[in-house]
């Protein structure tokens, strides 16, 4: 049996939790088109045949030619050295950010004798042959040998990742069970689900400045019963959030739902309430 850790670093919408959603084979991360909507590492399982995968998510690293050491998370930096691979995930469409060569540079300062994998991520954007070249472009920039060109949307290139991934797991007894794919609280897990339909729907600074919090869990054999409160520090916030009659937290709040059932496999009732963080 193979074990290991997977840390997924990389900019900010690079796609990172995406490509965990689809190794695990469900929703377990959050994914936003808002920058910083990934807050804290994530961690979650994946089964292979003879091996184990445990995956940590972690926030994005700001793209941007000043500290670049210092704008990495911490909380990403203080896993480096506990990972078995790196998974360096990069935005393939985009132009190579002048800051890369630091990424790596700071990435491997931190490194004993871990494998960096360098993931071009979203190939369904560009044509094949730019994806040579693009390639080829990053070889140079970076050095890295171990280079794959994925869509975390479409799946192209997953399996062929995965494969060599179990290839550099070490020998070690498996630590979970297969049946597990979250290691996140579930409270901490449905208020995660809430946030991010909260950045879907609220544009502007409010989703970065709530909080859901989930009070309460009931949960019978065919139905989980789930009571949230998105803490908020202005009144005008409060009222956009709410919306006009209550439409703008009815739609939240059944979009949430429909991910929680997905996910549990079973009927939800999910009540939101709204209230500003001075209220008891």
């Amino acid at each position: 049996m193979k074990s290991g850790t997977i840390l997924l670093i990389g900019p900010t919408n690079s796609g990172k939790s995406t490509l965990l959603n689809k190794i695990i084979g469900k929703r377990v991360s959050l994914v936003s088109r808002k920058k910083q909507s990934t807050t804290f590492n994530q961690k979650a399982i994946k089964s292979l045949s003879e091996a184990e995968i445990i995956l940590l998510d972690t926030p994005g690293i700001f793209s941007s030619t000043k500290k670049i050491s210092n704008r990495m998370s911490n909380s990403a930096i203080s896993e480096i050295e506990t990972a078995t691979i790196i998974y360096l995930v990069l935005d393939i469409s985009k132009k190579i950010e002048p800051t890369l060569k630091k990424i790596v540079k700071t990435i491997y300062n931190k490194v004993n004798d871990q494998s960096i994998f360098l993931i071009l991520n979203k190939i369904d954007k560009i044509s094949k042959g730019n994806i040579f070249i693009k390639i080829k472009d990053y070889k140079d920039q970076t050095g890295l040998e171990d280079i794959f060109p994925i869509s975390a949307l479409d799946g192209d290139g997953i399996s062929d990742l995965l494969e060599s991934t179990k290839k550099y797991l070490p020998k070690r007894k498996q630590k979970y069970s297969k049946k597990k794919t979250v290691l996140l609280k579930k409270d901490i897990f449905y208020s995660e689900i809430t946030r991010e339909k909260i950045y879907d729907k609220i544009h502007k600074e409010i989703p970065y400045l709530c909080k859901v919090h989930t009070e309460r869990i009931k949960k019978t054999k065919d139905e989980i019963t789930i009571h949230q409160r998105i803490a908020i520090s202005k009144k005008s916030h409060k009222n956009i959030l709410i919306g006009k009659r209550g439409s703008t937290l009815k739609e939240i709040g059944s979009q949430s739902r429909r991910e929680i059932a997905k996910f549990e496999n079973k009927k939800i009732n999910l009540f939101l309430f709204v209230k500003l963080k001075s209220e008891k």
